[in-house]
């Protein structure tokens, strides 16, 4: 299952952003690309087993990260 999420970085700090209405908003930080990506990844694949609630099937989830522009994070 591919998702959207926004990177951006800013003072040192990663942040990602997801938001859709089956999974609902995440906003992780984190000190480097690779762990924010590796945290936003594990809690949507969470929300999406876990949660009856959001109506997903158990796909793997593939990030479609877009970055936003430096110094707006």
């Amino acid at each position: 299952m591919k998702l959207p999420c926004t990177l951006s970085h800013a003072d040192g700090h990663w942040r990602a952003r997801h938001a859709s209405p089956t999974l609902g908003t995440v906003e992780l930080s984190g000190s480097t690309r690779e762990q924010v990506l590796t945290r936003m990844r594990e809690e949507l694949q969470y929300r999406i087993e876990l949660c009856p609630c959001s109506g997903v099937s158990g796909d793997t989830v593939v990030l479609q990260v877009s970055e936003a522009p430096a110094g707006t994070g």
